[in-house]
């Protein structure tokens, strides 16, 4: 009798978990969309550039931007100061948009013929997200385009038209990563 019970408390439990397994929804086990990637890009010299090859997963809105790194207090200030605030006016242009940094950036997808994607200069300014992590005090982040990208490879060249100098000693990285807000766009192959 008592190895009845104990058969019958498993089956119960085991038909639960079943049934819990399929109320998790299908996105919980999903690849995430791409891992945010970042490349070393010292902006305040002329000529700096970056060629790397991406891989991305999931069609959807992604960011290139150029991302600042602050390690203390005082250098929190002083780059906030140099890359504005974040603050927009109604018309959506930064009140405060700190010193530009124009890049010239080219996404190109590879495949059996090339296809060039993007191809311009952006005279970058304002920050749009500002955070932190365990070796920062801040990072800084200051949009440079967000781009739909399908599935592939793709060949990014990001290159500094000048100098800017103001941020020499300022540790910056090309930074790509998906747009925080969902976009829902067919899958489209």
């Amino acid at each position: 009798m008592k190895n009845v019970i104990q058969l019958r408390v498993k089956l119960v439990l085991t038909a639960a978990l079943m049934m819990l397994i399929t109320w998790i929804p299908k996105t919980a086990f999903a690849e995430p969309p791409v891992p945010t990637v970042n490349f070393s890009f010292d902006v305040s010299k002329q000529g700096s550039a970056v060629n790397q090859e991406i891989k991305i997963r999931e069609y959807r809105s992604y960011y290139f931007a150029i991302q600042f790194d602050s390690f203390s207090d005082p250098d929190y200030y002083r780059v906030m100061a140099l890359l504005g605030d974040g603050g927009r006016r109604p018309n959506g242009t930064p009140s405060n948009p700190g010193f530009l940094i124009p890049i010239h950036l080219k996404i190109t997808k590879q495949g059996k013929a090339s296809e060039s994607i993007y191809d311009n200069t952006v005279e970058t300014e304002g920050i749009y997200s500002i955070g932190h992590d365990k070796k920062t005090v801040g990072k800084f982040k200051r949009v440079i385009i967000i781009i739909d990208l399908k599935p592939g490879i793709y060949q990014v060249e990001a290159n500094t038209i000048r100098d800017s100098s103001n941020f020499a000693g300022t540790p910056s990285q090309l930074l790509i990563e998906p747009h925080s807000q969902l976009k829902f766009i067919p899958n489209i192959k």
